[in-house]
Formats: C-alpha cells, structure tokens, sequence
C-alpha cells in the first residue's frame, strides 16, 4: 500500500484545521496536517527526481554510521533517504514514504497518513498506518492507527517500537489533548499494549488519575526498559518503564519527549519554562543536574543525539521554502544551533 494525498482528503485535514489545529502551538503534528492542507505530498513532481537506491547501495551505506531522514522538498517530498556520516555525504534514496520514522537494528518504524480514500464526511477521523519494515524499506507488517501521527521509536537491539498518536487536540501545548502511545513487537507486528494499560508507581505507591496520557518513548539499551512522559491534570512527569514488568515508575516533573543518550547516562528533553516555551534541555541521570542548551527557540520535538556530545532535531527553517530543516547543537549548553540538514525532518542515527 502506497498511501497519497488526494484532494478529497487534503480537504477533509483542512476542515480538521478549521476546527482549532491554527489556533496551538506549531508542533511536528500541527505541521504534518499544515502541509497536507497546502498540498504538498509525496507525490510532487518538480524537480528532477533521484533514482531509486539498489539494494547494493542500500548495503553499502549501512554498513558503517549513517543517518535516515525524511525528504522536504522537490519530488522525494516525505521519502525517506538514507545518507553517509563520514567522510562525505552520499544518499540513497528509497521509494518508502512516511511523516515521522525511527530506526535501529535492522528495524524501522513509519507512521504516515492515509488520505486516499473518498470520504463523503470532511469530519470524518483521517485514517494513519503504522509500517514496520526491514533494512530494505519494504513493508513487513502494517497497522492501521487512529489519531495524528507524533512520535515513533525503535529500540536499539530492534526488538520492539513504539508510536504516540493524538487522539483528541492537535499539540502538546493543549490542554484538552489526548494521547495513545503503544508498544509493538517488530518480528511478529503485534502490539504489546498501550502505556496506559501499565502500573504507574510514585513515591513508593500506586499513582492513578483518569486523565493519564503518555507520549515520547525512548528505550535503553536492553530495550525491556524504557523512558517516556506522563501528564496527569497540568503536571508532567519523566517516567521508567519495564516492558517485561508492564510498569511504569514516576522520576521527576516537567520532562517531555525523553530521547535517552547513546551511552544510557544522560536524557535529552524538552521542558516547559514560565514563558511557556519549550527549552531543549539535558538531565543527567546520575546527578539528576539539567543543562539547557543554547537553542533559544521553542522547539516541540523528540530529539535524536547525533553522538555523545549533540543532539539533531527539526524546527522552522525559514532559508528554505518548505521552512523545516534539521539543526544540531552541542549537548553541554555551549556553541549555538546550526543547519544540520536543510528541508529535512525526522532525523534518525544509526550506529550499526
């Protein structure tokens, strides 16, 4: 299945964005149905399109560090690309087509939209899938999700992955949103459950509330443990999983979308400050210190660490037309943020 924009569906997300999505924050989410609303699909066609990668040129990348990226221009607009760390860069481009992807292991993760079906309803809730591939970015299983795609994760042994929708509400910023995060195993295409169904424990206690949503996972080394943000009523919490366990254990307040550092000692996050803006910030699991980085824009995203000292995410990039680009900035608080990759989203690192 390869799902496309058509004007039908452009409509109904547009009528979706009636509804309040201008009104929030522009998170990853908000962007998504901005740029179906304006129609830009995967299916442009300006520009003189790149072949498709061989499968030799697919290996050959992957065999040493390298990074996987959603295209954000001209006619591989949403594609995802694979590309070269050292010594220079050289992509490879394959025919998969997602809005936010993760990867590791041999195993990916691709959430993406499906508009193509007639739908007589322009409210009627947009269908999204979630596509779980190998190294050859073909499809091994697919699963049909409801709500807006937001964040996906693999862990890094490959054995399982995660998703958050939104189910209610459009951005984090708003109140009345709602989440759906969801555990899956990737050799058998089986979900493990939602974070929801999970034990929550703080203080020593069992922690429950009836308006619990979970987003941003981020898994350990091991992949049976992992990290993500609750939220319960206004407060947000840094939370540790165990898969095996199915419980989640409360850590600390205000920490959201957790992306845990290659070497398991510090989190990369983004945290609510009395302005309201979202400050990219790095915990340090041991000493529990935070340290902002020198990203001094509101930024809405899961990061991704490029290597032990930076980490990569996307934001507005107003250089470019499509005015999203993935930037990096060191993970200590100094330098300043810098054009990774420019029309450029979801980045992905991946060390073989």
């Amino acid at each position: 299945m390869n799902p496309s924009m058509s004007r039908q569906g452009r409509q109904r997300v547009f009528a979706w964005v009636v509804l309040g999505c201008l009104a929030l924050a522009v998170g990853y989410p908000a962007w998504i149905i901005w740029r179906a609303k304006t129609g830009s699909s995967h299916t442009q066609t300006q520009g003189t399109p790149e072949p498709m990668a061989l499968p030799e040129e697919l290996e050959a990348i992957q065999t040493e560090p390298h990074l996987i990226f959603l295209r954000q221009a001209g006619p591989h607009y949403g594609l995802v690309t694979l590309a070269t760390i050292e010594p220079a860069l050289q992509t490879a481009q394959t025919a998969l087509a997602c809005d936010r992807i993760h990867y590791a292991a041999g195993n990916g993760i691709c959430l993406i939209y499906d508009t193509s079906s007639p739908a007589e309803d322009l409210l009627a809730p947009i269908q999204a899938w979630a596509t779980l591939f190998g190294p050859d970015f073909k499809p091994r299983y697919q699963l049909p999700i409801e709500g807006i795609p937001s964040r996906a994760r693999v862990s890094p042994d490959g054995n399982y992955a995660a998703y958050t929708v939104f189910v209610n509400g459009h951005s984090y910023a708003d109140a009345n949103m709602s989440t759906a995060t969801v555990l899956l195993d990737t050799a058998r295409g089986a979900s493990l459950g939602n974070l929801e169904e999970f034990d929550v424990w703080k203080d020593g206690q069992r922690y429950r509330a009836p308006d619990f949503n979970f987003w941003g996972v981020t898994f350990a080394q091991d992949s049976n443990r992992f990290y993500a943000t609750l939220r319960s009523y206004d407060t947000t919490f840094l939370v540790q999983g165990d898969v095996t366990a199915r419980t989640l254990t409360v850590l600390r307040e205000n920490v959201e979308c957790p992306s845990l550092s290659p070497d398991g000692t510090r989190i990369a996050f983004k945290k609510l400050t009395s302005r309201g803006m979202w400050q990219l910030t790095v915990l340090d699991l041991t000493t529990m210190e935070e340290t902002p980085s020198a990203e001094k824009e509101s930024i809405d995203d899961q990061v991704e660490w490029l290597d032990a000292g930076h980490i990569l995410y996307q934001k507005a990039d107003l250089n470019h037309p499509t005015w999203i680009g993935v930037f990096v900035v060191p993970a200590d608080g100094s330098g300043q943020p810098e054009v990774f990759l420019a029309e450029s989203a979801s980045p992905v690192v991946v060390r073989p």
